[in-house]
């Protein structure tokens, strides 16, 4: 569960650059820039959904604050 959540955070990453690398390569005028935020974007708020999934479903467990341990 660790490494897909890994794995999607590197393709957000991925997704990040690639628009930077647009941007600035089409000082501003390329659709590519516009296409690979809008993945970053996605990609975010499925990785968001699928952590509050996996939490409420049991395979991943939150940790709990160190001040709130007995």
């Amino acid at each position: 569960m660790k490494y897909l959540i890994v794995i999607i955070l590197l393709f957000i990453i991925f997704s990040l650059g690639s628009a930077m690398f647009y941007l600035v390569k089409g000082q501003g005028k390329s659709q590519n820039t516009v296409r690979f935020l809008t993945v970053r974007v996605a990609l975010s708020v499925v990785l968001f959904l699928f952590i509050i999934l996996a939490a409420k479903m049991g395979w991943i467990e939150p940790n709990q604050p160190v001040f709130m341990k007995p």
